[in-house]
């Protein structure tokens, strides 16, 4: 009796085990497809800064944004809003913003937790070498979304932020991403709904992104990219906290 039970939980393990093995490689296989649909592993491998120009629709307002991104190193945001420019950026692990709008008109710091939830903007290849940053996908099933049949794949992020991605059946792209993180000791909830992909110099990018967070309860804010340019030369020095 006791040998019958012993096998038959063996037997169990070892299915369980089977079973987190298939799931593991779906994960990989879908991640594979869903890079090849970004532009393949190899322009990904090569992609080391970004300039973005694009118009955030929030609040009946149409608001500038550009934005300056160098592979993990740094990320510059300006934004102006009724002729007042707000400015934040992040260089390793510090980051600082100038706020008019909050009566701020000199560099401050931002707070830790800031830095780390802003800190993945730095990476411009997502996905890409997941395994190698240290992100832990699971897969958790598939949906509809708008009609659209997508994957719904969860990521840990090593600053402890959780992002849900849900990634279409049909192009592989992500269509839509829920992130959950701590900002000055809140949980905020950001839903990213992405569409008009088009590719630039062989990577795929949305061109289009509606945007509601918990930290602007009713509010949606729509980006659309005017231009984007791929491995522009970059000075450093922009991201430095002015003195």
């Amino acid at each position: 009796m006791l040998k019958s039970i012993f096998s038959k939980s063996l037997i169990a393990i070892l299915l369980l085990g089977s079973i987190h093995i298939s799931v593991a490689q779906n994960v990989d296989e879908i991640i594979d497809k869903h890079i090849k649909a970004m532009g393949g592993a190899d322009k990904l491998s090569k992609l080391q800064s970004l300039k973005i120009t694009a118009d955030m629709e929030v609040m009946n307002m149409k608001v500038p944004i550009s934005t300056i991104i160098v592979q993990d190193k740094g990320f510059r945001s300006e934004t102006t809003v009724q002729g007042m420019t707000v400015v934040q950026a992040i260089s390793g692990n510090t980051g600082w913003t100038i706020n008019p709008m909050a009566g701020q008109t000199t560099a401050t710091a931002l707070p830790e937790e800031s830095v780390k939830a802003m800190a993945t903007e730095t990476d411009l290849t997502g996905l890409y070498n997941y395994k190698q940053k240290g992100y832990v996908l699971t897969l958790d099933g598939e949906e509809e979304l708008a009609g659209a049949k997508v994957y719904k794949v969860s990521m840990a992020l090593k600053n402890g932020t959780k992002r849900i991605n849900y990634i279409s059946k049909d192009t592989f792209y992500i269509l839509k991403m829920i992130v959950q993180t701590t900002i000055n000791g809140q949980e905020v909830k950001s839903e990213n709904t992405q569409s008009d992909f088009r590719q630039v110099d062989g990577v795929t990018y949305p061109y289009t992104s509606e945007v509601s967070t918990s930290a602007m309860p009713g509010t949606t804010m729509v980006l659309k990219i005017s231009s984007l340019e791929v491995n522009p030369k970059i000075d450093p020095k922009i991201f430095e906290m002015p003195k």
